[in-house]
């Protein structure tokens, strides 16, 4: 949501520095500041910075004053080393001049406060100060460790009057010490442990902070499911039950996902239930995440009226540009049947029979058809039942910048070959480049302009070497503006697949698509899109908060070194203050196939005394977006660019190669859950919770970076 309040402020600020520019970065207008700020100057990386605040400490011609001068008078780097109060370390830079942020411990801060100007057609350098970022806890959660194995963390802070000093509560457990001076916390258990922890830090200066955690210490085995059936329906007008998991690192999350009406699910106890079922097989998909990884489960519950439709899903996938036809069965009621297609759009030129005969030819296309049939008794009884048809040529291939993504499912293998599959074959030209029993492969270093043809072979669990699909892929060239289709690819997502709002006709919903595709209109620290053409918002309330599913076409997310890809939403800062920052968080989760999602890990940070500050950027401390602002650099690079940037390693997944899909969910207030439990709270300022217009995220742009 962008203030209204804010946006002549932005034009203004737009108009002086194109004037700027255009003067050869003279600021007109502008005066001395004097002496009463002042920072050293010290390169980026070389980890200190004096933040006293006397000219005195500092060498001739380094006081902020004399920097700020020089800058108006065209030195367009003056600025460039200096660091906020309460920073002696950054690991990025971004934009420039006043606009310019840098990035600490995976948070960007702007360098200069700018509340003080009151006047944006005739600014004054003696209004500009440096930032000063209050004390902040940066990495209050020691990761997940394994019973018997070293568990090594630090404690990071930033702000305040470094340096610092660190002191834990833990209760009774033994066997972990933390290092006062330096924040280090290690230790081993010879048990498993889910204990809370307390972290608190002082500076020099007096000033503390505090954070609740967990210690958790995981059994050896990994996480997984323990419910393998759903008890059958005793009574289909009120159904509950309680799922449980094992392994891992606790404690666990819930995540349910169904098409059928009235299921709910307790994120933290794992309950779900209904008050009514209706007649039909209920297809419930759960999703257990502890502190590092998710794992999935499918459940088929059946509620029975004496009619029943025996035909299995998901269908025998169906090949793009084949034909495709099949028939539904029935059992118990009284025959003859009739079948019909209900709540569901097929595809042009299928149809589909009152005897339960589908057929047609299948578009040219990857998806997931998902259709729901019926099936009536000539007493009138009827059964619904839920259907997932895969479009798909077996192996999927999304080329991107001289590579290729190439990913295939083996419960579709299986279904298709009818056999079991212990592994596969890839080759490329006839040369094999990965054998094994994943399901992802990257294929690097391929020409521009090259059209490489892929052969996927299955290992069968009878000794059987069979060919399975076949793709070809043509490789475009790249570039960093938004892609001209079929003919270049860039970075950005290229098409939203879905938009869920809580409301119709939000902002930004005139804008679709090109408002979120291509580089972000983010213009600078202090500059955040705001326009209809340049962000689209989700929606938030008390009750929960809309989504948008992005796929990339002509591009894909590659896991590797670092941070993958980042999203830009507009973050600003109130009045200017850097220390009054706005935000509007959501949680991210990304696929391969539409239908088999991974939902980054989440933390949000509370006191000691329960409180939490909803204009700190620490209390949404890990797996959010809609943090840190954009600086207007390069989207590919999450060393200048700004934006929350996301490292597919979370996950847990190391299968996971690459992935096509983002999906951004909104979370409202007080509805979602972080990993450990703790609920997502969300700023009620300037009306950011009434579930329409531009309430909740806006989303600017995603970006990849290792693409």
């Amino acid at each position: 949501m962008m203030s209204v309040s804010q946006r002549p402020l932005f034009l203004t600020l737009v108009v002086v520095i194109l004037l700027a520019t255009l003067m050869g970065g003279a600021w007109l207008g502008y005066q001395s500041a004097g002496t009463s700020e002042t920072s050293a100057v010290a390169a980026l990386g070389a980890g200190t910075t004096n933040n006293n605040n006397h000219a005195s400490s500092t060498p001739e011609g380094n006081s902020l004053a004399a920097l700020l001068e020089r800058f108006r008078l065209g030195d367009v780097h003056a600025l460039d080393h200096l660091l906020p109060h309460g920073l002696t370390e950054a690991s990025g830079s971004g934009g420039g001049g006043l606009q310019r942020q840098v990035r600490s411990h995976g948070l960007w801060f702007p360098v200069f406060d700018l509340s003080r100007i009151q006047s944006l057609d005739d600014p004054n350098l003696s209004d500009v100060r440096l930032s000063r970022i209050p004390l902040m806890i940066t990495a209050p959660n020691p990761p997940p460790g394994k019973i018997k194995e070293p568990l090594t963390h630090r404690f990071t802070a930033v702000g305040g009057t470094p340096p610092y000093l660190w002191r834990m509560e833990m209760g009774q457990t033994k066997g972990f010490t933390l290092n006062a001076q330096t924040g280090y916390f290690s230790g081993l258990s010879e048990v498993e442990l889910n204990v809370p922890l307390t972290i608190h830090v002082s500076d020099s200066a007096g000033e503390q902070m505090s954070a609740q955690s967990t210690l958790s210490i995981a059994a050896e085995e990994p996480l997984a499911i323990a419910t393998l059936e759903l008890p059958p329906v005793a009574d289909s007008s009120n159904y509950s039950t309680i799922l449980s998991a094992s392994g891992g690192a606790k404690p666990y999350t819930w995540i349910l996902s169904t098409k059928s009406l009235g299921w709910t699910c307790d994120e933290s106890t794992g309950m779900i239930k209904a008050s009514h079922l209706e007649p039909g097989d209920h297809e419930l998909t759960v999703t257990a995440q502890d502190q590092v990884t998710s794992v999935q489960r499918s459940y088929l519950l059946r509620v029975s009226n004496g009619l029943e439709i025996t035909t299995e899903s998901p269908l025998t996938p169906a090949a793009p540009g084949a034909f495709f036809s099949g028939a539904f069965e029935a059992t118990g009621g009284t025959p003859p049947y009739q079948w019909s297609v209900i709540d569901t759009q097929l595809p042009d030129g299928w149809t589909f029979t009152p005897e339960g005969q589908i057929s047609g030819r299948v578009p040219n296309l990857e998806a997931v058809l998902s259709l729901t049939v019926q099936v009536t008794d000539s007493a009138g009884l009827s059964f619904d039942k839920s259907f997932e048809l895969s479009l798909s040529r077996g192996l999927l291939a999304l080329a991107s910048d001289q590579k290729v993504g190439l990913a295939w499912r083996h419960k579709a293998m299986q279904q298709t070959l009818r056999a079991g599959i212990t592994g596969v074959s890839l080759r490329r030209n006839g040369v094999e480049i990965y054998r094994g029993a994943g399901s992802s492969y990257v294929d690097h270093a391929l020409p521009i302009g090259s059209t490489p043809s892929y052969e996927l072979i299955a290992f069968t669990t009878d000794g059987r070497t069979l060919p399975y699909a076949a793709a070809v892929a043509t490789i475009l060239p790249f570039t960093r503006q938004r892609a001209e289709p079929g003919v270049t690819g860039d970075p950005y997502a290229d098409v939203v697949s879905t938009f869920n709002p809580l409301s119709s006709g939000g902002y930004g919903v005139t804008g679709l698509p090109n408002n979120v595709l291509g580089p972000p209109n983010g213009a600078s620290t202090f500059l955040p899109a705001y326009l209809p053409e340049h962000v689209l918002s989700l929606h938030a309330s008390d009750s929960g908060g809309g989504r948008v599913m992005l796929e990339f076409t002509n591009n894909l997310i590659e896991s590797g070194p670092g941070a993958d890809f980042t999203i830009f939403e507009n973050v600003f800062f109130v009045d200017n203050d850097p220390n009054k920052r706005f935000m509007e968080p959501a949680i991210v989760e990304v696929a391969i196939y539409e239908d088999e999602w991974f939902r980054f890990p989440t933390r949000v940070q509370v006191a000691a005394d329960g409180s939490i500050n909803l204009k700190q950027p620490t209390y949404y401390t890990a797996g959010f977006a809609g943090v840190n602002a954009t600086t207007g650099d390069d989207p590919t690079n999450p060393n200048r660019s700004g934006g929350d940037s996301f490292d597919l390693s979370a996950l847990g997944q190391p299968g996971l190669a690459w992935i096509r899909y983002i999906r951004i969910l909104a979370t409202g207030d007080a509805v979602l859950r972080d990993s450990l439990g703790q609920k997502i709270r969300h700023t009620s300022e300037n009306n950011s919770l009434n579930g329409r217009a531009s309430s909740g995220f806006d989303l600017d742009a995603v970006s990849a970076v290792n693409y």
